[in-house]
């Protein structure tokens, strides 16, 4: 007698539905993700085997390129604005919204005060093609040449409980940190972090 044939069933899969939830998650994702902005100068940190992380909010960046020139930054749009708005009232400048809203999306720059305004007004493409000459600094850290400290002070005064945290390039020299330690110095800062590369330990190494 013949053995009896079992029929098998179909494994196809309708994929529609998945599909369906895919394309939904994409679109989700690409609508609410915020861009990070195009750095004011790339700057290549050296590496270091520390294990403590800078904090992700509440930060003021100061960086320092190769070429000794100093670049500024703080991590929030709106206190971004505050610190423009303190920032205007105590030079007796003043900024437009578009101006204000333009400022909001830089995560760091490195340009004099007089010149800022006039930034801004550039179109995206002229903006990338400048090379923004740092902000001034000074050895003593308190010359009213030295605006630095008046960008530190003035967003520490937007926000109270931002952490400095300091960036600066493998090959950047020693005079150019001293000024910027100097400015933050006249102010009674001395406390900081370091942002650095991350590297492997060594066998048997440990944090503290």
């Amino acid at each position: 007698m013949p053995a009896v044939k079992v029929k098998r069933a179909s494994s196809a899969v309708d994929m529609t539905a998945m599909c369906d939830v895919a394309f939904l998650l994409l679109t989700f994702f690409i609508l609410t993700a915020q861009f990070r902005s195009q750095d004011a100068a790339a700057i290549e940190t050296p590496s270091s085997i520390s294990g403590i992380k800078v904090p992700d909010n509440d930060i003021m960046t100061i960086g320092l390129g190769r070429d000794g020139k100093v670049y500024f930054g703080i991590d929030n749009a709106q206190n971004r604005i505050a610190m423009l708005d303190n920032i205007a009232a105590a030079k007796g400048l003043t900024f437009s919204n578009n101006e204000k809203k333009e400022f909001s999306l830089m995560s760091n720059f490195g340009l004099p005060i007089n010149q800022l305004k006039s930034y801004l007004n550039l179109p995206k493409e002229q903006q990338a093609k400048v090379k923004q000459p740092g902000i001034p600094t000074d050895s003593t850290g308190a010359a009213p040449t030295n605006e630095l400290k008046e960008w530190v002070y003035n967003a520490r005064k937007a926000n109270n409980n931002l952490r400095i945290a300091l960036k600066g390039d493998n090959l950047a020299k020693f005079p150019e940190f001293k000024n910027v330690l100097a400015t933050l110095q006249a102010q009674n800062i001395n406390k900081f972090n370091l942002i650095t590369g991350t590297e492997a330990p060594p066998a048997g190494w440990k944090a503290d």
